[in-house]
């Protein structure tokens, strides 16, 4: 995943299970990943610009929306977010599937 002002690259649709995110900050500003909407909740360190970290969590089948929250928000206000879903669900439906 790419963090940059003010973008988050990473792919929309990822698999259930133990997931390790590797974040590199390719921006001039330090930045962050946290997820701040969705069955499970996580959040990574800020990453100094130029650095590369680990984050790992386990992912169950669901919407997730991911943020920068630097600078209490001051990030994702301009617009540095990003949505990913695990799996599918019914059109009206309340519960995720993974095939």
């Amino acid at each position: 995943m790419t963090l940059t002002e003010y973008a988050i690259g990473m792919n929309p649709k990822l698999r259930p299970g133990r997931t390790t995110f590797l974040l590199h900050n390719r921006g001039r500003f330090p930045h962050n990943f946290t997820v701040i909407y969705g069955p499970k909740r996580f959040h990574s360190r800020d990453v100094p610009p130029g650095g590369t970290i680990r984050l790992t969590a386990t992912l169950v089948p669901g919407a997730y929306m991911v943020a920068c929250t630097v600078l209490s928000g001051g990030h994702l206000a301009q617009g540095m977010f990003a949505l990913f879903t695990i799996g599918t669900r019914a059109h009206g439906g309340a519960t995720w599937h993974y095939p």
